[in-house]
């Protein structure tokens, strides 16, 4: 007859290993797959609200370069977890203020009068986005610090985390992200 001692020994030192071959799993998962990220802030509202969760996709960018539209999460010298934006400008394109709207290359990005640009920012127009970085802005432009402000400015490519298309929480709402 066996020991029930040596049997509950046996489950145990198979829990540990368990539960250590999945934390190795999450680690390298987290490190080189995906993050998930909770949203600080209004600035994505209404598409992403204060503290709603959403999943970045860090490989995204090793195989594509990023594109206009594309919701990205980056650091920025000036804080410390990863802030969400939107791309809307590409290296090269100029970005133009007058009379409450925002040019990209001439073109318009708020269509109305209602949708007016209150914030110009502290950057001087018209501006040229570097090679290798990135404009971005929160869809709530009104409510966004972003590359308007030279507090966060245009984002370096190496900065981006990764690309954001997938929301976690709330589950209810519609987690595909455009």
């Amino acid at each position: 007859m066996k020991d029930p001692r040596g049997k509950k020994k046996d489950q145990l030192l198979g829990f540990f290993k368990d539960l250590i071959i999945a934390i190795i799993v999450v680690l390298v998962v987290n490190a080189f797959l995906v993050q998930n990220l909770k949203v600080q802030g209004t600035s994505m509202a209404p598409l992403l609200d204060n503290n709603n969760m959403v999943i970045i996709n860090k490989l995204a960018y090793k195989m594509s370069i990023p594109k206009k539209g594309d919701i990205i999460g980056f650091y920025t010298n000036n804080v410390k977890t990863p802030v969400v934006k939107r791309i809307v400008g590409l290296p090269g394109d100029i970005i133009d203020y007058k009379d409450g709207q925002l040019y990209i290359n001439g073109t318009p990005i708020n269509n109305s009068d209602e949708d007016a640009m209150m914030h110009r920012g502290d950057i001087k127009y018209p501006f040229t986005v570097a090679e290798g970085t990135y404009f971005v802005l929160g869809d709530n432009y009104n409510s966004s610090i972003d590359s308007r402000f030279n507090y966060i400015g245009c984002v370096p490519k190496k900065n981006i985390v990764g690309r954001i298309s997938l929301r976690i929480w709330p589950f209810w709402k519609n987690p595909f992200l455009k």
